[in-house]
């Protein structure tokens, strides 16, 4: 059993800093990459991005952490399964809905943009993108916890499931200023050339287990598809870069800018919706299959010589209890997760201040921010961010170097929680994000209207 939840605690432990683009970029209507976002936002210059260093992110969100399942007793720390934890004390740490993890990385190989025409500007960009989620269900834990020292005497559990697939995205965008139909109104779009790289999508969608006196028995049902990637004795590996599927997206967005008189400046008004796509595998692909059962009634002859055999035939049933079935697999169709932003801006003091509030939902979870943010030179971009709403409360800034020639450099992150253990991962819940990018800049203009 513990080896079935291993999986999952090996994702919490990664170093995840946590978009491509920082949410607190957003409102910062001369950041370089906020593009990202929402395709109708244009950059202030021509650009060219750093390889690989043009934008690298991490978005992740989570409702749990270490301080889920790593207890203080008598000065020492142990996880929940530790005797001396209560199963009391554990279930009380638990979150309402099933733990889950769900990550994205993305990373820009080369990209760029620049005015095209006289009221538009286009951008371009390869990338790679990595998207990832696992999910346990919390009548496992319960049971990996209390096991035959509970009353219960069976234990239903579904829904342990693990997805992950990478692609690369080849990208071309086009935001426009719709000022002369419309004043204040730009709309923009992009268009997304996938290639598929791998995908896992595997799920135990159930898991029974019954104790009694004179027995303890276990039966599995599920089942999953891969491409690009193995599944062998020794467990799932990569094989290689390559090309498994073919797909396309897009992404659509719209600004409306209201002007106004006096101490504020105006309201901006943005949507956006990103990612509307799928892709689909065809190659080096596998079926799984799981349909499996196991009885153990206790050994017989305890003083004879067959004793070894039996604890080794014991080993080997439960060793292919937690094993999947392989065949070859049929090609299949991934969606792509999408993310959605809507905001409303307002800046004020001569467009020196702004405070906005912003919706995103991104890596299949909601989540509401609150921003205030400062640009005292045209070249200096300075925001706090609060998410108060989604699965994590968490504090976030953003800074951004932007000259009008020569380099700009972003930076930006939120996290939920500051506090970090003695080899310094993170305590509280995993929901952080991280961004930042280095690309060359050759002049500023604005549009003309």
């Amino acid at each position: 059993m513990k080896r079935t939840i291993l999986p999952f605690f090996i994702l919490l432990a990664l170093p995840l800093l946590a978009t491509a683009q920082s949410h607190g970029s957003y409102f910062f209507e001369n950041s370089l990459l906020r593009s990202k976002l929402n395709a109708a936002f244009a950059p202030q210059v021509t650009y060219i991005s750093v390889p690989v260093l043009g934008s690298v992110g991490v978005d992740a969100a989570s409702n749990v952490g270490l301080k889920n399942f790593i207890f203080q007793y008598r000065g020492k720390s142990y996880t929940f399964l530790n005797e001396n934890i209560p199963a009391e004390t554990f279930f009380q740490q638990l979150p309402s809905r099933d733990p889950y993890l769900a990550e994205r990385i993305e990373t820009d190989l080369i990209g760029g943009g620049m005015r095209w025409g006289e009221h538009g500007y286009a951008t371009v960009s390869l990338s790679v993108v990595e998207c990832g989620q696992a999910l346990v269900p919390d009548a496992l834990l319960r049971f990996a916890k209390t096991g035959r020292s509970g009353d219960a005497k069976a234990w239903e559990a579904g829904g342990l499931q693990a997805r992950l697939y990478g692609y690369t995205s080849l990208a071309a965008g086009y935001s426009h200023d719709l000022s002369s139909l419309v004043d204040g109104l730009h709309v923009g779009g992009r268009v997304k050339l996938l290639v598929g790289l791998a995908a896992a999508d595997v799920a135990v969608d159930r898991l029974s287990v019954q104790i009694d006196d004179e027995r303890f028995a276990v039966s599995t049902h599920g089942g999953g598809r891969l491409s690009g990637i193995d599944y062998t004795a020794d467990g799932f590996k990569l094989k290689g870069f390559g090309l498994r599927g073919i797909g396309a997206a897009i992404d659509l967005g719209v600004e409306y800018q209201l002007p106004l008189d006096g101490f504020f400046n105006g309201v901006n008004l943005s949507a956006s919706i990103n990612d509307l796509g799928l892709i689909g595998f065809n190659r080096t692909l596998q079926t799984l299959t799981t349909d499996r059962s196991f009885s153990f009634s206790g050994f017989n002859d305890l003083g004879g010589e067959g004793l070894q055999e039996q604890i080794d035939q014991l080993t080997r049933d439960l060793d292919q209890l937690t094993r999947f079935d392989v065949e070859a697999g049929k090609a299949f169709t991934q969606l792509l997760t999408p993310s959605i932003y809507a905001g409303a801006e307002v800046p004020f003091l001569h467009n020196l201040l702004h405070a906005g509030v912003l919706y995103y939902y991104t890596v299949g979870r909601s989540n509401l921010m609150a921003s205030l943010g400062a640009t005292p030179f045209d070249w200096l971009n300075l925001g706090f961010n609060w998410t108060f709403l989604g699965p994590a409360s968490r504090f976030g800034f953003y800074a951004e170097f932007i000259p009008r020639k020569y380099v700009g450099v972003f930076f930006g992150m939120e996290r939920a929680s500051f506090k970090r253990n003695n080899v310094h991962l993170g305590v509280g819940n995993f929901t952080d994000s991280f961004a930042f990018g280095v690309n060359l800049l050759f002049g500023n203009y604005s549009f003309v209207k």
